[in-house]
C-alpha cells in the first residue's frame, strides 16, 4: 500500500522511490505487504511459462513475485526512478524480468500478447483509467485475465489517508480513489468478465512494531465483521 512519501508533484523523484520501498521495509510495512500479497495472489494461478504485464510497476513487487510463481514478466512505469530501484532488485534476486519504460495508456505491445495483466494501486495514479483499461485488453489473449487492485475510497485506512493529505505532503494528494462497485462497472464496460474479489487491510497504521500482533487479531475480526471497509480490494476478472 505505501506510506506517504511525499509531494504527488514529485512521485517520480529518486527521494520518493527510496522512501516507497523503505516502508515496506518497516514492521507494518511488511504486515501490510504481506496481507495485499495474500489478496492479489488468491487471485492469480501459478505461471506455467505464461506471459504477464504488470503495470504501474513501481519498485516491481508484484512482478518480481509474479516471477517467482513462473510468470514471464515485463513491468511497466512511467517513473524511471522506480524502475532503477526495480532493476537492481531484479538482478539481486536473479529473476528475469523485462523493464519498460512506457504509459500505460498507450502500450507498445502487439494485440492479444499476454495472458495475465496486474495493475496494483496504479487506477489511482493515471490520467484516464477507462483508456488503461482499454489497453489491458487488447494486450490480453481472449480469455486472458487481469487483476486490478485498488485503495478502497471508503475503507477505513483510505479514509485516514484522504484527510491526512489536507495538511501534509503526500504522494496520494492528486489520486483519485473508486469504490469496488465503480471498479467493478468499469470492468464490464471495458470486456472483462467474471469477477472475483478478495479484500484485506482492515486495519489504521496506528501503532507500530509492538502492536503487530494486536493488528492482525484486528485485521481477523475485521475481515469477518466489517468486510466492505477494507482498504485494499482485489479483482480479477477474464477479457471476453
Amino acid at each position: 500500500m505505501g506510506d506517504d512519501t511525499g509531494h504527488a508533484a514529485g512521485w517520480k523523484s529518486e527521494a520518493v522511490a527510496a522512501a516507497y520501498e523503505a516502508w515496506y521495509e518497516t514492521p507494518l510495512g511488511r504486515l501490510v505487504d504481506r496481507l495485499e500479497k495474500e489478496a492479489v495472489f488468491a487471485l492469480v494461478p501459478d505461471g506455467a511459462g505464461g506471459l504477464a504485464l504488470d503495470l504501474s510497476c513501481g519498485t516491481g513487487h508484484y512482478a518480481l513475485a509474479l516471477a517467482g510463481r513462473g510468470f514471464r514478466v515485463v513491468g511497466l512505469d512511467v517513473s524511471e526512478p522506480m524502475l532503477r530501484v526495480a532493476r537492481a532488485k531484479s538482478a539481486q534476486a536473479r529473476l528475469d524480468v523485462s523493464w519498460l519504460r512506457a504509459d500505460a495508456s498507450a502500450l507498445p505491445f502487439r494485440g492479444a500478447a499476454f495472458d495475465l495483466a496486474t495493475v496494483i494501486l496504479g487506477l489511482e495514479f493515471v490520467r484516464d483509467p477507462p483508456v488503461v483499461l482499454d489497453e489491458a485488453r487488447r494486450v490480453l489473449r481472449p480469455g486472458g485475465r487481469l487483476v486490478v487492485a485498488i485503495l478502497n475510497r471508503t475503507g477505513l485506512w483510505t479514509l485516514w489517508r484522504r484527510l491526512k493529505r489536507r495538511f501534509v505532503p503526500s504522494i496520494w494528494r492528486g489520486a483519485r480513489f473508486l469504490r469496488p462497485d465503480e471498479l467493478g462497472a468499469l470492468l464490464q464496460a471495458h470486456g472483462f468478465t467474471e469477477p472475483r474479489w478478495t479484500r484485506a487491510v482492515h486495519v489504521l497504521p496506528l501503532v507500530r512494531a509492538r502492536g503487530l500482533r494486536w493488528l492482525e487479531r484486528w485485521e481477523a475480526a475485521g475481515a469477518r465483521f466489517m468486510p466492505a471497509r477494507a482498504t485494499f480490494v482485489a479483482v480479477a476478472a477474464r477479457r471476453l
